[in-house]
């Protein structure tokens, strides 16, 4: 299956597509990976009298959309910061859409923005965790310190970006997949949820989101 917008690359001796929109989806496990997408920070925002545009969580639907079309996958799990604060009328709107894709499992990894109680979570129809250990890979929110794991882990958190220079003083950043040799940071799936410009080393893999594409930097 080659899905347009994805980039195909092997971890841990699994086969993984990076997707444009800043997912990650596993073929043999028929599984979705999303991390950060900040669901109702927009409303966040609006009450403490930041306008945010209202078509926030709509391009997270329309992408969570394409890509349960595209994939077809049986379970996504949220890599944490799926919400960005406390419950409000966009998370309800959220629980609204997934109930449109009533085969695809959910799954919660949680992250620091999770401040509810689990239950509302689950009331969702999430399954809850602070971890999973799943196949080689070890899921959780925040990046790991070298050497802490047997396992390869996936996670998000730090809404990786490299910023790109060109001729002259122009310079471009870009969100983008961030991989070592122990651990893969998912990009922020959400929208306006800021960037953290990271500084690989020469042996690690940088994957930039681009036109809805992915495109690795070659020589980092």
């Amino acid at each position: 299956m080659n899905v347009e917008g994805s980039y195909i690359i092997e971890l841990a001796g699994e086969t993984l597509h990076l997707h444009g929109t800043g997912a990650m989806y596993w073929p043999a496990a028929k599984t979705l990976f999303c991390a950060d997408l900040h669901i109702g920070k927009a409303e966040h925002f609006r009450k403490n009298g930041v306008n945010l545009p209202g078509m926030t969580n709509s391009n997270n639907y329309w992408k969570l959309t394409e890509l349960f079309q595209a994939f077809a996958p049986e379970r996504v799990i949220f890599l944490g910061d799926m919400v960005h604060s406390r419950r409000n009328t966009e998370w309800d709107s959220f629980v609204d859409f997934m109930d449109n894709f009533p085969g695809i499992k959910r799954v919660l990894i949680k992250g620091n923005h999770e401040v509810d109680e689990d239950n509302l979570y689950r009331e969702g129809g999430f399954e809850v965790l602070e971890e999973l250990i799943a196949g080689p890979f070890r899921l959780r929110h925040e990046p790991l310190e070298l050497g802490d794991t047997k396992q390869y882990v996936l996670c998000g958190h730090i809404h990786p970006a490299v910023r790109m220079y060109g001729k002259g003083r122009q310079s471009l950043k870009l969100p983008c997949f961030y991989a070592t040799d122990t651990q893969c940071v998912l990009p922020a799936f959400g929208e306006f949820t800021g960037t953290h410009v990271v500084r690989p080393n020469r042996e690690d893999r940088i994957f930039v989101l681009a036109d809805q594409k992915v495109i690795e930097l070659k020589g980092n």
